[in-house]
């Protein structure tokens, strides 16, 4: 009988030594998980944060985007202005002919002008115009 308590003893002492390792192991596993669970709400709340800033960025990307369009639309109509306001420039040839018709009609028109009033001269010899007609001489 004292070999079979003997026996009995060391079985209890067995599994009395392998309960508190597993409750270690089960102890140090909870342990463990906790941190995981912090990290990973820390983890989570750090990736609503980055969507959140990724959302107001395409946001403000995209505004941006419009305005820049917009100002694009305007410098478009801007320089379609400015050319339809800035007279055509005509070849190098072309303006020699343009200044000989001018000079030939002025010594034609001079002999004829000595015999006209002044007040008729001013409204023959007017500057060229700068409106919205380019390269038209203005007669009043």
């Amino acid at each position: 009988m004292t070999k079979k308590i003997k026996k009995l003893e060391k079985e209890t002492i067995i599994w009395r030594t392998k309960w508190e390792n597993n409750n270690k192991a089960l102890l140090q596993m909870a342990e463990e998980k906790t941190v995981r669970d912090k990290e990973y709400k820390a983890l989570q709340i750090k990736l609503e944060r980055l969507e959140k800033l990724c959302r107001a960025l395409q946001t403000e990307r995209n505004e941006l985007n419009e305005k820049v369009e917009v100002l694009k639309e305007q410098v478009s109509v801007k320089a379609a202005d400015r050319d339809l306001a800035t007279p055509v420039t005509q070849p190098f040839a072309a303006l020699d002919s343009h200044k000989e018709l001018n000079t030939s009609s002025k010594r034609a028109l001079g002999a004829h002008l000595e015999a006209e009033p002044k007040s008729q001269r001013s409204a023959v010899q007017k500057p060229l115009s700068t409106g919205s007609a380019p390269a038209i001489e203005s007669v009043d």
